[in-house]
C-alpha cells in the first residue's frame, strides 16, 4: 500500500490579487483626476461619435426596418378598412339617389296624369302596378287597388302617356287589368285629326290593329289614334297609339293598319283608374 505524501508549502510565490486591485484603483483614480482637470472623457466621447453612430445605426437597422414594415402594414390595413367603409357609403348614397330619382320620376308622371284626368273631367284612383305577368299565355297586369277603393270591372286604366287597358277582375285590395294589346280588347277610336271613327283591336302580340280600313281613306305611317268617347266608357281624347305599318289586302279595297301603343304595362309603374264622370 502506497503512503500518500503531502507537501507543506511554507512560502507562496503567486502574486497576491490585492496588489493588482490596488494598482487598478490607483490607475482609475489617476485617470478620473486627469479627466476632471483636462476633460479627456468628453473629448474622447465627441471624437468617438463618428465611429459609434454608424455602428449603432447598423445594430438598430433590423429593428427599425421591422418597425417600419409593421407601421406600413398597419397603415395599409387602416386605409383598406377606410376604403371599404367609403365604398359602402358610396353604394348606400347611390341606392338612395336612385330611389330619389325614381320617386321624382313617379311624381312627374302622377302630375301629368292628374292634369290629363282633370282635363277629361273624370274621377279617378291612383294605383301602382305590382305584378305584370303571363297567365295562360296572356299578359295580365295586377295593381294595388280594388273594391275597397271603389274599383269596378270594366273601368279604363291610363297613365300620363296614354291608354293602358281595362279592369277585368277586382279583389278587395287588388285588381287585374287586361292590356290594350290583348286579343279580347276592343276600343272605339278616332284619328287625332278628328276623322274616321274606327274600332281598334289588340292582336295579342304587343300591337293593335284595324283589319279592314277602306283603301280610299287617306292615312299614313305615324298617324295618331285616340279614344273617340262614343261608347261613354272611355273619355274622349286619350292617346292609344300610332300607325307603324299599312298593308294592302288582297282585293286592294281595304288596308290593314298595324298600331304601336304609346303606353304599356312596363312603361311606368304608376297608373290611373278612371271611375266615371265627375259630378261637379
Amino acid at each position: 500500500m502506497k503512503s500518500s505524501k503531502k507537501e507543506l508549502k511554507l512560502f507562496n510565490n503567486d502574486q497576491s490579487p490585492i496588489f493588482g486591485f490596488i494598482i487598478l484603483l490607483l490607475t482609475s483614480l489617476s485617470l478620473m483626476g486627469l479627466d476632471y482637470r483636462k476633460g479627456i472623457h468628453q473629448e474622447i466621447k465627441e471624437n468617438s461619435n463618428h465611429i459609434i453612430t454608424p455602428i449603432i445605426y447598423v445594430l438598430n437597422l433590423p429593428k427599425n426596418i421591422s418597425r417600419s414594415f409593421e407601421n406600413l402594414f398597419k397603415t395599409k390595413a387602416q386605409l383598406s378598412k377606410k376604403n371599404q367603409e367609403l365604398e359602402k357609403k358610396i353604394a348606400d348614397l347611390s341606392i338612395e339617389n336612385q330611389k330619389l330619382v325614381l320617386i321624382d320620376q313617379e311624381n312627374i308622371q302622377l302630375r301629368k296624369s292628374i292634369k290629363i284626368a282633370n282635363t277629361l273631367g273624370f274621377d279617378f284612383v291612383d294605383a301602382e302596378i305590382i305584378l305584370p305577368r303571363i297567365n295562360n299565355g296572356k299578359e295580365v297586369i295586377t295593381v294595388d287597388k280594388g273594391i275597397n277603393h271603389g274599383i269596378k270591372i270594366g273601368q279604363p286604366v291610363i297613365n300620363n302617356i296614354g291608354l293602358i287597358g281595362q279592369i277585368i277582375f277586382v279583389g278587395n285590395s287588388y285588381s287585374e287589368i287586361n292590356p290594350i294589346t290583348s286579343k279580347k280588347y276592343i276600343v272605339p277610336a278616332i284619328f287625332e285629326k278628328a276623322t274616321d271613327n274606327i274600332i281598334i283591336r289588340g292582336n295579342g302580340n304587343k300591337y293593335l290593329e284595324v283589319s279592314m280600313f277602306p283603301a280610299h281613306r287617306q292615312v299614313k305611317i305615324g298617324d295618331v289614334l285616340m279614344t273617340s268617347g262614343i261608347d261613354s266608357l272611355y273619355p274622349k281624347g286619350i292617346k292609344i297609339g300610332k300607325i307603324i305599318r299599312i298593308t294592302a289586302k288582297a282585293n286592294n279595297q281595304f288596308n290593314q293598319l298595324l298600331i304601336a301603343p304609346f303606353s304599356g304595362p312596363r312603361t311606368h309603374s304608376q297608373v290611373r283608374i278612371i271611375l266615371g264622370e265627375r259630378n261637379d
